[in-house]
C-alpha cells in the first residue's frame, strides 16, 4: 500500500489555492465555479474535492495565500541590529508585495467575503492574529534587549503598523503614481517614538 507524501500534498494544496486565487480574481468568488478552479489548476474535479470540500474552503485557502514570506520577514525583524530601520524596511517590503498586480483586488474581495461568510471570517481573523502576534514577538525581543522603550505599548503599535500597511496598499491601488518614500517618511516619527 502506498503511503501519502506530505510534501506532495502541501505542494498540491498550494498549487490549487494559487489557481483558485487567479480564478477568484478574474471572476469574483460568486462568479467562479469549482470547475473553473479545477481547470485552472489542471486537476480533476475528484482530486479538487479530495483537497477542498467546497468553494468556501477554497476561499479560506486563498485568504491566507503567500503569508509565509511575510511571516519570515517579520521573524527576521526580531534579529536585525536596528529595529527602527527594520520596521521601515518591512513597511516598504509589505507595500511593495501588495502592489503586485491583482493582490489588493484579491485581498479586498476576501475581506468582503469575510463579512458575509463566517468560515472565511474565522480563517482571516486567525491569520491576522498570527501576523499581529508575530510582529509583537519580534518587537519584544528588541524591547528586552533595550533597543526599544521599555514602556512602549507593542500590541497597539503592531496593530497600527499592520493597519497602516493594509491601508496604504489599498490607497496606492487607486493612486499608483504616489511615491512611497514620502509616505514612509511621514510614518517614521511614529516608528522612531519607540526608541529609548
Amino acid at each position: 500500500m502506498r503511503t501519502a507524501d506530505p510534501d506532495l500534498q502541501r505542494r498540491r494544496l498550494a498549487e490549487i489555492a494559487d489557481a483558485a486565487a487567479r480564478v477568484f480574481l478574474a471572476k469574483g468568488f460568486h462568479g467562479a465555479s469549482m470547475q473553473d478552479v479545477a481547470r485552472e489548476a489542471g486537476v480533476s474535479m475528484g482530486l479538487l474535492y479530495r483537497y477542498y470540500e467546497d468553494k468556501a474552503a477554497l476561499i479560506a485557502a486563498a485568504a491566507t495565500i503567500d503569508r509565509a514570506p511575510l511571516q519570515a520577514e517579520i521573524a527576521a525583524l526580531g534579529e536585525v541590529a536596528d529595529p527602527v530601520a527594520g520596521l521601515e524596511a518591512l513597511l516598504v517590503s509589505v507595500i511593495g508585495a501588495a502592489s503586485e498586480p491583482g493582490y489588493v483586488d484579491l485581498v479586498t474581495e476576501i475581506a468582503a467575503e469575510a463579512c458575509r461568510n463566517p468560515r472565511v471570517a474565522a480563517v482571516l481573523q486567525e491569520d491576522e492574529l498570527e501576523l499581529h502576534t508575530s510582529l509583537v514577538a519580534a518587537l519584544a525581543r528588541h524591547q528586552a534587549a533595550g533597543r526599544l522603550r521599555a514602556d512602549a505599548d507593542l500590541p497597539s503599535f503592531a496593530l497600527l503598523y499592520l493597519t497602516l500597511a493594509d491601508a496604504l496598499a489599498l490607497r496606492l491601488r487607486f493612486e499608483p503614481d504616489q511615491p512611497l518614500a514620502p509616505l514612509i517618511s511621514a510614518f517614521a516619527p511614529s516608528i522612531r517614538a519607540l526608541q529609548p
